[in-house]
């Protein structure tokens, strides 16, 4: 819920009360290229169809740039299951046919405090 409610363009890392969620939150937010030229949209939330079938997701966080747009999936630890590459794959396809942008996509695991690019 952390992440869901920060304010990214102005973070108050101070707010959060507890260290063990401050450092992990810290070190993922100074990981965040050029954020504060980013359109912010957390929670964002989108529905769409495509070849009769209608997809309904809600995308942690994407950052939308010129030219390109970066989808951040919030995950507690584990960031290896299949399962979490459809899921970003459908919402890949979503901000590339809705902007006309180049889109990737990352997972992140919180607890290992690491962010992984992932090829779609």
């Amino acid at each position: 819920s952390i992440l869901e409610n920060i304010d990214f363009k102005n973070p108050q890392f101070d707010l959060i009360k507890d260290d063990f969620y401050k450092d992990k939150v810290i070190h993922f937010y100074n990981k965040l290229d050029d954020i504060k030229n980013a359109n912010i949209y957390q929670e964002y939330e989108f529905m769409y169809e495509e070849d009769a079938t209608i997809y309904h997701g809600i995308i942690d966080l994407m950052l939308e740039y010129k030219d390109h747009i970066d989808i951040i999936d919030y995950k507690l630890s584990n960031i290896d299951s299949i399962e979490y590459r459809r899921q970003l794959s459908i919402y890949k396809k979503y901000a590339e046919k809705s902007s006309g942008k180049k889109v990737d996509c990352y997972l992140l695991s919180l607890l290992k405090k690491k962010i992984e690019k992932i090829e779609l």
